[in-house]
């Protein structure tokens, strides 16, 4: 292939839309074109690469092998390329432009969302893409360049490389009970005999809670784990056992009287939630300023 047969970036940007519908008609109408005028793109493309990257199958289309392997390795170039190109544009000092942000589920669900809509309401012009991943993968990603700002719960393991990170916030973890439990002590040495429902054992919150709990000397009859505080809150709110998980995660639910919750006097237990980037490469204005509204939020 000669250079000035290199695809055009619509070509690319169209096939990897096509791929993400299967289908022409969906991906026309997210690129604002007709439907003719994209298959002729995909079909100058192949034509370019001299391969199918589709098979079309009645109205139906399905991307094949080189089509998948081709998406794969375009499309996250892509999108760092117009990103790169939108804050380059920004970079003016105005705070626009695209901005990768990742964090764990429970800090998404339970912080994000009063956090970015301050932030988006003020920088109007930013785009922003939520990617949720576990704490012990954020850190990788913000090394590796798939995300410029990491929001998570404090990793116990050492990080790849050296990153900074800023604490944000604290939490504290609270024992959770059905709003019909009878018990009502503050110790937990009065539970042990209950059964608990706890964040599974690979998860650093999990393992934070064990190190206390050892430390302290307690073992737990734990009858059910799980990486989804959300089912947890469920099987709690369905009686089928108790837990004990960071206060913010429970607090719509303890307000609307749902589950109960509050503090262990003899097990006191913190986690902090740190925002990671990566000191190696300058950060564009608009990931500051979300940098600046993450420690906002946080003081």
């Amino acid at each position: 292939m000669q250079p000035d047969q290199l695809p055009h970036t619509d070509q690319l940007l169209g096939a990897i839309t096509v791929a993400k519908y299967n289908s022409f008609t969906r991906a026309a109408q997210e690129l604002g074109v007709s439907q003719p005028a994209l298959s002729r793109q995909i079909m100058s493309l192949e034509k370019t690469l001299g391969i199918r990257l589709f098979d079309r199958i009645g109205r139906t289309v399905r991307p094949t092998g080189l089509g998948e392997e081709l998406i794969a390795r375009v499309g996250p170039i892509l999108e760092d390329l117009n990103r790169v190109t939108v804050n380059l544009a920004a970079s003016s000092g105005t705070n626009a432009g695209r901005v990768r942000l990742g964090a764990s589920e429970s800090v998404a669900v339970h912080a994000m969302p009063g956090i970015l809509r301050v932030f988006l309401n003020k920088h109007k012009r930013v785009s922003l893409r939520l990617v949720c991943q576990t704490s012990e993968n954020l850190p990788e990603m913000v090394a590796n360049g798939e995300i410029d700002i990491a929001v998570t719960a404090m990793s116990m393991t050492n990080t790849t490389h050296e990153m900074d990170i800023r604490s944000l916030w604290d939490e504290e973890f609270v024992l959770v009970l059905p709003v019909n439990h009878s018990a009502r002590s503050r110790s937990i040495k009065n539970y042990l005999d209950e059964s608990f429902i706890l964040l599974s054992a690979a998860t650093m919150t999990r393992r934070l809670l064990d190190q206390h709990l050892s430390a302290n000397g307690y073992d737990l009859n734990v009858t059910l784990e799980h990486t989804s505080t959300e089912v947890i809150k469920a099987m709690v709110s369905a009686g089928l056992g108790i837990s004990i998980l960071p206060e913010p995660i429970v607090r719509r639910e303890v307000r609307q009287g749902e589950l109960a919750a509050w503090p262990l006097n003899d097990l006191s237990i913190k986690r902090s939630i740190v925002a990671i980037t990566d000191p190696r490469r300058e950060p564009w204005p608009a990931e500051s300023a979300l940098l600046e509204t993450l420690l906002s939020y946080g003081r």
